[in-house]
């Protein structure tokens, strides 16, 4: 084979039509889970803003939404005001109170056939 080529590639002799699909699969997977979470932080920053009466979650920014478990479960980091450790540990227990509301905000935007399970986490505002 060596002397057919200059270099030896790991695709090498598997045929184009089927190197084509496999660059597809992988390819769009990632946009779209880049895609699902913007869309998902919007709907969590909607929600925050006017669905939960406490006013401290009104005031929060969501500096990003990550996918975790396959998409099953999205990781919510939140920006705190506040950067007091015990005010970020009772926030992060008013998010997880009010996860339900919010699951549902993200399940009227999102169309999937499950809801994803929302984890939070605060961190202090930089």
């Amino acid at each position: 084979m060596k002397s057919l080529c200059k270099e030896i590639h790991p695709e090498d002799g598997i045929p184009p039509h089927l190197l084509k699909r496999k660059q597809q699969h992988h390819t769009p997977n990632a946009a779209r889970a880049n895609q699902y979470c913007k869309a998902a932080q919007r709907a969590l920053d909607a929600g925050l803003a006017s669905v939960c009466g406490d006013e401290r979650l009104k005031s929060l920014h969501i500096l990003s939404v990550e996918l975790q478990h396959k998409g099953s479960s999205l990781l919510v980091i939140i920006a705190a005001p506040d950067p007091d450790v015990r005010a970020m540990a009772e926030l992060e227990q008013t998010l997880q109170k009010a996860s339900g509301l919010l699951r549902s905000v993200v399940a009227m935007d999102i169309q999937r056939k499950r809801t994803p399970h929302l984890t939070f986490r605060v961190v202090p505002e930089t």
